[in-house]
Formats: C-alpha cells, sequence, structure tokens
C-alpha cells in the first residue's frame, strides 16, 4: 500500500518540478502614483430624480477633470503573462455642478479596485512592454451634492468599467523594476447612493471616460 503512494507522490513532484520549469511563475508588488485626466457626463450634470417614497432629489455631479492617485498592484507573472488586483485611492477638492456660484466645492473620495492581464513582451528581457485589459469597479463619494427639501448630504456614485493598459517594465535588479504606465477606461455609473433616499437605480447610465498617466516601483519575489 505504501509503494503506490510513494510512487503517486513522486510523480506529483516530478509534474510540479516540469511546469515550474515550463512555466516558472513570481509574485509581485508595486506602489507608485499617478495623474488622472477624466471627462464625460459626470463633467456638466446635475440628476433630478424620484425616490420611492416619491420624494424628489437632486444630486449634483463633481466636476472631476483632472486629479492624482497612488497606485497599488498585487500579482503573479507567469512566463510572459501577468496576472494582477489594482487598487487606487485618493480624496480630492473638486467644483460642483449646477450652481450660479462657480465656486461651490465639495471634497470627493474615489476609490478603485480592478482585474488586470497584461501580456509582456520582450520576456524574459531585462527591459519588457506590456498590453493588456482590465475590468473595474469605482466609487465617488462627494460632501453636499444630495438636495431633497430641506435635507443635505452626500452622494456615492457607483460604476464599473473595461479599460485597455500599456506598460514599459526596466529590471534594475533581478527584483526590483520601474514601471511607467498609461490607463484608459470607460466608467459606466448605474447606481447612486445617498442617506436620504439609500441606493437608487440611474435611468440612464453616466459614463465617463478616464485616462490614466503612472510610474511604478515594482519588487518581485
Amino acid at each position: 500500500m505504501k509503494r503506490p503512494i510513494i510512487i503517486l507522490a513522486l510523480l506529483i513532484m516530478a509534474m510540479a518540478a516540469h511546469a515550474e520549469e515550463a512555466w516558472p511563475r513570481s509574485f509581485f508588488a508595486s506602489a507608485g502614483f499617478g495623474i488622472y485626466a477624466t471627462r464625460g457626463d459626470l463633467s456638466d450634470r446635475v440628476l433630478s430624480m424620484t425616490d420611492t417614497t416619491g420624494r424628489k432629489q437632486t444630486i449634483h455631479a463633481p466636476e472631476i477633470s483632472f486629479f492624482g492617485s497612488p497606485d497599488i498592484t498585487l500579482g503573479v507573472n507567469v512566463r510572459e503573462f501577468t496576472f494582477d488586483i489594482n487598487f487606487q485611492i485618493w480624496e480630492t477638492e473638486q467644483n460642483i455642478n449646477g450652481f450660479k456660484d462657480e465656486t461651490v466645492t465639495g471634497n470627493s473620495l474615489f476609490w478603485r479596485i480592478s482585474m488586470e492581464f497584461t501580456y509582456n513582451l520582450f520576456w524574459p528581457e531585462d527591459f519588457q512592454v506590456g498590453i493588456g485589459m482590465f475590468y473595474s469597479f469605482t466609487t465617488l463619494t462627494t460632501d453636499n451634492t444630495a438636495y431633497i427639501e430641506d435635507e443635505v448630504s452626500e452622494s456615492e456614485f457607483m460604476g464599473s468599467s473595461f479599460g485597455i493598459l500599456a506598460n514599459v517594465k526596466y529590471y534594475l535588479l533581478d527584483n526590483l523594476a520601474i514601471v511607467p504606465y498609461v490607463k484608459i477606461h470607460e466608467t459606466w455609473f448605474r447606481n447612486v447612493y445617498t442617506e436620504a433616499s439609500g441606493l437608487c437605480d440611474l435611468d440612464s447610465y453616466i459614463w465617463q471616460t478616464f485616462f490614466f498617466v503612472g510610474l511604478n516601483v515594482q519588487f518581485q519575489f
């Protein structure tokens, strides 16, 4: 009974070693900072909607045109392929749409998480060019933007997006690289949450295009 188990264990170890040799993998973590430029419905929209209780509500979207964001990534490289999870969060003061006084502002909290896939040209050289795609979930929460009767509260837009990315990866050392990159994603916001009305579905999606340029430092292990 022991001999078949030992033989099976040796076979599994041999297959695992062969797979590791044929499909070498490494894990990595990276962090950096970048700048967003964005344009779309959020840049000039004021929403009028009726909640489930019949009360009319007005939501003033923030004019998010430019803002910065830190960028954190955790992932795995398998030969020339990279699979990772990317996270961004940043708070910035933005002008609010729909007011005669154009100086009305509010704090906007941008939060985004995405799953990314990249194909790396010239692998396994020290200089690689990556092209890929990703899917992400985004929220945008802004102070003093939801008005219903005499109540004023924050609004939180929630949406999803598909995007494309390109990067250049240059290894300074075996486990240390610098990675400049660009990302473009088209986001559709389909829900909005306010304290007075809760979670509401939008009658029509709010579309926003995001263009991101950043630089990360990557540590591989």
